[in-house]
């Protein structure tokens, strides 16, 4: 074992400390930096404090005496050779040595100066905020024992203002700590009378029994009167053993005539304000007048209307209850004073090395900020240890909890410890960058009403970046520490309201931690209760805000590790049953992405980065499934981008928009008048192609400048649907119809029955203006196609000068067609998502006369449609129900018929479903009406009846097909001709994003 120990000091002409050497017990040797020995000695002394060192015995310590002259020394200390840390002492004039301990509410010891001699100094007592709370001077004694140990002796009573919360005490000589104490002096006590007139109760600490506390008595913030606790109470010494005189009553001068309302409060007499004040005394009259005069203001003021009848109804609860009683009086009403320094606030339990890191990152720049670190019983090896390298920094206090507590009740203890202070709660696994705690402090001061200020991090749920959904340890673009920088650079000043804070960083001001008290311990050892503390600040009229301009970085609750999902389990039913309204609110709040507003700063600096180095194209779709979503995957599978960089920008309901790229990773969300911050977005990706797949969704303010801003790009307009030319997409009518494209007057007729579809948001428009704003978009694009003729006609129709170009989709290559099936009577397919436009109820006749007509007939929809219970209840008809598309093949393979019937009512532009059905084998059934019928014909294979055909008809083709007396197969069949050969080819020249290698493959 190599050599162990310190130097501790001097008492008095000894130095002192201890030593562990390799070989027992140490030789120490002391001497000048020009190398002259003075003494030596043997660290041989018991000292029994060493046994906390785990070092195997106490006979290690040294006090060697040694003489030093007026002028100032440096003396080494040597233990075997090798110089020991706290080596070496420097003496002379203004040098002091001080033992001291704590006992009650007095501080005791001695001190004495590296000097021939001293004058016994003033001693001063300072709390961690750097006010005085005792002070002293040290007596010499008369006839000291050892003359070479003659200290001056104190005894300091401490201020009535160290009671009632943890202090750390810094004992001072000449203004150099020289001995730090905890010191945890608790109150009790009750008001049991408060008028303007009269103030009566007792107050004792159990610590100091006997304390006799002075009181101020306060009204409207100015001392009215002083007093002694000095009466006896005998109920009280029965409770507190020792206490003598613990209460107190006072009379108070009359209030002045007229004075309807008046604040009273009781404060130590060092300042501190005691029982939940200060309080306010109205009378009737004044407490009627204030509710009128706060009427009559919310009546002025411009408040919507829900908000307007919450305030008026509470006021008529207020003067219901207010004329009932003489007087109202309500506590915690007046501002805080100016709170002290910053305390940082950071709970310790798992984690040295990312506990060191954080310690680091905040002493980086804390300024003249507080670090308060709170050790919960931690079992690591070493963290002990750790910390206790930090205690002696003036900066830094260091407290440790003598059995784990757990979070709640450790950040409590810090909250006591830090009363009157600004608190930053800080978890021990958070990175904290330059600026950051200027910048929560600018923004909690910001405006009066903000009480809790919560960073954004890359890990903190709703606070996330880039999203609540995208919580990432790194972002392969960007370190944190410089998106932190561009965070305070781009979002200064900036803040959003949020529904709660979040405890991994979390800025608490002091007056509200005054007002709402501190975290509620029965969420025990931690999740749900900032939660439920941001909650009740709402209560009191605080916001709780989000600060665009810090970023922290958070990796991941390293104290919860094994028992997030437990407590989270245990706390969240609890938070509900308190709040009803909570998770509701939190749920709108994710929905509405609530931050979105913070984070598009940092959006666009790295789109801005990233375009630098690759090309972007830009994909307009929404969040709908179907064929849509399938044609963009085969355009992207087949075809490809050049090797560009997807944007995509999706409706995602109620006229909401995202925007969304994998490189870099973001997801950035758009109200809908939120489009201009949109397009500074994809102003900085400046993205070479717009491809739009899909419309529906998007607000016409949107459409209409995504129409402009396309114009200087090459634009592909994809129509799948109808949604350019019919408000409803499909052209079924109010009554149900296949209207094929009526007139704009007939169409608003249609739509003022019905309505337009479900996800449009363009109800505002008349038909007529819904095509002109399409048909000016399209102007804009380079190609405007559709995926089949059928769909084209029908568009030229509503716009005649538009070129419109047909494209089939590419579909992919790699399944191959399944050999037709042999006949097979007994069932029918259909396939898909079947709806009215899909021709559910059509089903359903079908089905009804099939049981009279055709017994021997069983439908299978694989899939699911709007009436799913009504057809099971026929008898021959059965539902699989919803499916992932890897099970549609088994679920084909698993269907025993051969023919696959299509019921739709309007005119489909491509059908993958038919797709799906041939490459199973299945012959399909298509009515005369949109592609299927177009493609079945090209292909030569199935059949197409008459549109539209009633139920009997349907069942007389089935049967035709049975027999025979219906063709199905054409003389040149060929199954390929469902997908197009060309369509790869003829999409990769319409988009025009070669690479070199590029080589579409038929």
């Amino acid at each position: 074992m190599g050599l162990r120990g310190h130097v501790d000091g001097m008492e008095g002409r000894y130095v002192v400390g201890w030593a562990l050497g390799g070989h027992g017990n140490a030789t120490i040797t002391i001497a000048t930096s020009g190398g002259e020995q003075l003494t030596t000695g043997r660290a041989s002394r018991h000292r029994p404090d060493l046994a906390s060192l785990g070092l195997g015995r106490t006979t290690l310590a040294f006090r060697i005496p040694v003489a030093f002259g007026a002028a100032p020394q440096h003396l080494h200390v040597y233990a075997d050779g090798e110089e020991l840390p706290g080596s070496p002492i420097i003496t002379g004039s203004g040098r002091f040595d001080l033992y001291c301990t704590l006992e009650a509410a007095t501080i005791s010891g001695w001190v004495t100066e590296r000097a021939a001699d001293f004058t016994p100094p003033e001693i001063s007592v300072i709390d961690q905020h750097g006010r005085a709370v005792g002070r002293g001077t040290a007596c010499a004694q008369a006839a000291p024992a050892d003359p070479l140990f003659t200290p001056a002796r104190f005894v300091i009573e401490l201020d009535d203002g160290c009671f009632g919360a943890e202090r750390l005490l810094h004992v001072q000589v000449a203004g150099r700590t020289l001995a730090t104490l905890p010191c945890h002096l608790t109150l009790a006590g009750h008001l049991e009378t408060i008028t303007p007139e009269t103030v009566s109760g007792w107050l004792i600490s159990p610590e100091a029994p006997a304390r006799r506390f002075g009181l101020d008595i306060r009204r409207d913030g100015k001392t009215l009167a002083w007093m002694r606790c000095e009466h006896a109470r005998e109920d009280v010494r029965g409770r507190f053993p020792g206490c003598t005189t613990p209460g107190f009553s006072a009379n108070l001068k009359p209030l002045p005539p007229g004075r309807q309302s008046c604040t009273i409060s009781l404060h130590l007499a060092g300042g501190s304000e005691l029982f939940d004040g200060p309080y306010l005394f109205a009378s009737r009259a004044a407490a009627v007048a204030a509710a009128h005069r706060l009427a009559s203001h919310g009546a002025t003021t411009p408040l919507p209307d829900a908000e307007r009848a919450v305030l008026q109804q509470a006021l008529q609860d207020f003067l219901l209850k207010t004329r009932q009683q003489d007087r109202f009086i309500v506590s915690r009403i007046a501002n805080a004073p100016p709170p002290p320094r910053l305390v940082i606030l950071i709970p310790v339990y798992r984690g040295v090395e990312i506990t060191r890191d954080c310690i680091e990152s905040v002493l980086a720049q804390s300024g003249d900020a507080l670090l308060l670190l709170i050790n919960d019983a931690s079992p690591e090896p070493g963290m002990a240890e750790m910390l206790a390298g930090y205690a002696a920094r003036p900066d830094i206090v260091v407290l440790t909890n003598a059995t784990n507590l757990g979070f709640v009740r450790t950040v409590n203890r810090g909250f006591g410890f830090a009363a009157g202070a600004d608190i930053l709660l800080l978890n021990s696994d958070t990175i904290l960058y330059p600026g950051a705690l200027q910048e929560l402090h600018r923004v909690a001061y910001a405006e009066a009403e903000i009480g809790t200020v919560t960073a954004m991090s890359n890990n903190a749920t709703v606070f996330s970046y880039p999203h609540v959904e995208l919580r990432r340890a790194q972002l392969p673009d960007i370190g944190w520490a410089e998106l932190a920088q561009a965070a305070l650079v781009s979002g200064a000043g900036t803040y959003a309201d949020t529904p709660t804070g979040h405890g991994f960083c979390l800025f608490i001001k002091a007056e509200l931690l005054a007002r709402v008290g501190r975290f509620d311990e029965a969420f025990g050892r931690g999740y749900g209760e900032e939660n439920d503390f941001c909650t009740r600040a709402a209560g009191f009229g605080y916001r709780n805000v989000a600060a665009g301009g810090v970023l922290v970085e958070h990796k991941e609750s390293i104290s919860f590790t094994t028992e997030k999902s437990a407590l989270l389990a245990q706390n969240l039913p609890r938070l509900n049953a308190l709040y009803p309204e909570y998770t509701p609110v939190i749920m709108e709040f994710e929905r509405q992405d609530g931050l979105r507003r913070l984070r598009w700063g940092l959006d666009r600096l790295r789109l801005e980065r990233a375009a630098r180095r690759q090309h972007f194209v830009l994909l307009v779709g929404n969040h709908l499934d179907g064929g849509t979503a399938k044609a963009m995957d085969d355009i992207e599978q087949r075809i490809g981008y050049g090797g560009a960089t997807k944007l995509h920008l999706s409706g995602i309901g109620e006229g909401m928009m995202e925007l969304s790229c994998d490189a870099p990773l973001l997801r950035a969300r758009f109200m809908a008048d939120e489009t201009e911050a949109l397009f500074r977005l994809l102003e900085a990706a400046d993205p070479s192609h717009v491809l739009v797949h899909q419309l529906l969704g998007f607000d016409a303010g949107l459409i209409a400048r995504l129409g402009a801003w396309t114009r200087t790009r090459h634009g592909v307009f994809y129509a799948h649907d109808f949604y350019a030319a019919c408000p409803r997409v499909t052209m079924i009518d109010a009554v149900g119809r296949f209207c094929g494209l009526t007139s704009s007057d007939t169409c608003a007729r249609c739509v003022a029955m019905d309505g337009a579809h479900e996800n449009s948001v363009l109800n505002t428009l008349t038909p007529a203006e819904h095509r002109t704003l399409f048909g000016a978009l399209f102007t804009a694009f380079r190609h405007v196609v559709t995926p089949s003729e059928d769909a084209r006609r029908h568009l030229a129709r509503a716009f005649p000068a538009q070129k419109i170009e047909v494209l089939p989709h590419p579909e992919s290559r790699t399944r191959p067609i399944t050999r037709p099936r042999a006949k097979n009577v007994s069932e029918i397919v259909l396939l898909g998502a079947i709806g009215p436009h899909k021709g559910s109820h059509q089903l359903q006749e079908i089905a009804r006369l099939a049981r009279l007509t055709h017994p021997h007939l069983h439908f299978r929809v694989i899939g699911h449609t709007n009436i799913d219970t009504a057809l099971s209840a026929i008898g021959n008809v059965t539902v699989t129900g919803r499916y992932a598309q890897e099970d549609l093949k088994s679920l084909l393979a698993a269907t025993k018929g051969w023919l696959a019937l299509f019921l739709s009512a309007w005119p489909e532009t491509y059908s993958y479903t038919l797709s799906e059905a041939v490459r199973a084998g299945f012959l399909p059934m298509v009515p005369d009406l949109g592609a299927p019928a177009e493609r079945v014909r090209a292909a030569r294979y199935g059949v197409v009846f008459p549109f539209p055909s009633p139920a009997a008809a349907v069942l007389e083709t089935i049967d035709g097909v049975i027999t025979g007396r219906i063709p199905a197969l054409g003389k040149n069949v060929s199954l390929a001709q469902f997908f197009s050969a060309t369509a790869a080819r003829r999409g990769a020249d319409i988009l025009a994003l070669h690479r070199p290698s590029l080589a579409v493959v038929e």
